[in-house]
């Protein structure tokens, strides 16, 4: 953080969990989600769960877990952070 920014503010810590299929895609499937980037929508989701006038989330930590359901495997990515507002100091 640049030497010239302080927090002013700190809200509640938010959650957000996103599944990702991780086992073998159909062809139509995997052709559609072959430009995705999974890991940018559920940060993206992630910040969507901030109040509004929040300008950062900050300590921003990611756990996993995998689940298999015989023919189908998914992960599951768990995002926990805390917006702040960040202002001059």
């Amino acid at each position: 953080m640049p030497g010239e920014l302080e927090i002013t503010f700190v809200y509640s810590m938010i959650e957000v969990t996103y599944r990702t299929q991780i086992s073998q895609k159909g062809v139509i499937k995997a052709f559609l989600d072959r430009n995705r980037n999974e890991h940018q929508e559920a940060l993206a989701l992630l910040a969507r769960q901030a109040p509004a006038d929040a300008n950062a989330i900050v300590g921003i930590k990611v756990s996993s877990a995998a689940q298999d359901f015989g023919s189908e495997a998914f992960l599951y990515l768990t995002y926990i952070g805390t917006p702040v507002i960040y202002a001059e100091g």
